[in-house]
């Protein structure tokens, strides 16, 4: 599980690889691979379990405290956190199911259109936000105590202090 851990740490950003690779290949016309188009196929097909390792890789990751993400946290982490409001704000969309969903649907359709040779583009540009999501998450994991959209914007709770009883003197 420590491996897993140690991989989660640079996940993001060979998933990103993984999603660039997979946009490569979408966008190569046919005619010009130097192999057979089954062979591309197989090599997509074979990304997939990688994918889901990395993916893993990242919530094992995340449930853990990270020397090295420490480390990457800027001095002025408060002005940096102001700098990315939007990324916080797309991090944040989709904590309610609509949006995830909705965007579950827009990768899943669009990936009907694959074949025909323009919706290709589409499909890519769906699979290019991917890596933008990708890179909003890795921004809010680092800069979470800093957002203004969790739960206490990053300060510590305290506790509520209720009046003290009074006695009665009996």
């Amino acid at each position: 599980m420590r491996a897993t851990r140690l991989v989660g740490h640079y996940a993001p950003w060979l998933l990103a690889a993984v999603v660039g690779l997979l946009i490569a290949a979408t966008l190569v016309p046919r005619r010009l691979l130097p192999f057979h188009p089954r062979l591309l196929l197989l090599s997509m097909l074979l990304l997939l379990p990688v994918a889901v390792y990395l993916g893993v890789s990242i919530l094992a990751h995340n449930r853990h405290l990270c020397e090295p993400c420490i480390r990457s946290v800027p001095l002025d982490a408060s002005t940096v956190a102001s700098r990315n409001r939007l990324r916080f704000t797309v991090a944040h969309l989709f904590e309610r199911k609509a949006y995830a969903f909705g965007y579950l649907g827009l990768v899943v359709g669009s990936s009907f259109l694959y074949a025909h040779p323009v919706g290709r583009y589409a499909w890519a540009a769906v699979q290019a936000s991917l890596v933008y999501l990708l890179l909003v998450y890795v921004t809010h994991q680092r800069l979470r105590p800093w957002c203004p959209y969790c739960r206490t914007g990053g300060q510590e709770l305290t506790a509520p202090t209720g009046p003290l009883p009074v006695s009665t003197g009996v």
